[in-house]
């Protein structure tokens, strides 16, 4: 890509028009053979970004970085001051996990006259935003973390609103005058009740995607709440900080992640081993799950009670 497409793109997410490739020395031959030879990518009708590689990043961040690329091009042509991102497509541009919420279709929140509803992939939405409800990233205007939380998690699952909430406390905590302004806001919304729940559930403690879903499904199941990020120590000093401690199952769960010991160096696995010794020489049982296991709730409950019934 020439300097000066490139420079416009850095601005706009990586996102550029026909036009503005064309602006920039490009002919339509050169367009053409980009988008044809794969090192450009389609991303809207008209709208277009360098191809790349995604395989490194986990599902949920590969789609999150797809979605940004979608809500730039939205916004690339649309009139300004119109609209502002909100909904999930404004915690994409924040940064905020999403898992198991619909991202094929760009959140936009009309700041003008013009009706709501679902017009070529774009789902427009009418509703009052005061100057604290917006925010900027970068130079698109969009809803704040705490009012685009609420409004996903009103048209969400419990489970994913847990996950981004989780998320939002961890990394955007919410100041006690602005949380129950957005609880009197959102009253009467459809889906409240959810995101009031989520909201009371979240923890931000929880620091993944993953612990999360994991959280999520063992209060599903009527697990007892399990403490998080409990230290333990022994006579040498520092043994671990687990993911979920149950203190009266004496039971230790921890989530393993997305291939967390995937080319990991035999050292590496020997000190993770060791680490588990320490944690069962201290009459702990240890139980790992990873992402596969949460494919089957029923066989990792079970597995889960097993160790209780053991300790």
């Amino acid at each position: 890509m020439n300097p000066k497409l490139k420079l416009l793109a850095d601005g706009q997410g990586g996102v550029y028009s026909r036009g503005q490739a064309a602006d920039s020395g490009y002919t339509p031959g050169q367009i053409h053979d980009r988008i044809q030879d794969g090192r450009w990518e389609r991303i809207r009708y008209g709208q277009y970004a360098e191809a790349v590689d995604l395989s490194h990043l986990a599902p949920w961040d590969q789609q999150g970085l797809k979605h940004r690329r979608l809500v730039h091009a939205v916004l690339n042509s649309m009139r300004p001051g119109t609209v502002a991102v909100s909904h999930q497509s404004a915690l994409a541009l924040h940064g905020v996990p999403l898992w198991g919420v619909d991202l094929s279709e760009v959140h936009l929140s009309r700041l003008d006259r013009h009706r709501g509803g679902r017009i070529a992939g774009v789902r427009h939405h009418r509703g009052k935003l005061t100057a604290a409800d917006l925010a900027l990233v970068g130079h698109l205007p969009v809803t704040t973390v705490p009012r685009a939380l609420f409004e996903m998690a009103c048209t969400s699952t419990f489970e994913a609103a847990v996950v981004s909430a989780d998320a939002v406390r961890r990394h955007h905590p919410i100041a006690e005058p602005e949380l129950q302004r957005l609880l009197d806001v959102t009253e009467f919304w459809p889906g409240s009740p959810t995101a009031r729940s989520a909201l009371d559930f979240s923890d931000p403690l929880s620091e993944s995607v993953g612990e999360s879903r994991l959280r999520v499904l063992m209060h599903t199941h009527g697990l007892p709440a399990p403490m998080l990020q409990v230290v333990f120590t022994d006579a040498d000093g520092f043994v671990a900080r687990v993911d979920f401690y149950f203190p009266s199952e004496r039971t230790v769960v921890e989530f393993d992640g997305l291939g967390k010991y995937a080319g990991a160096s035999s050292e590496a696995l020997i000190q993770e081993k060791l680490r588990e010794d320490r944690l069962r020489a201290l009459g702990l049982q240890v139980v790992r799950i990873t992402w596969a296991d949460l494919q089957d709730p029923a066989r990792l409950i079970a597995t889960i009670r097993k160790a209780f019934a053991r300790a």
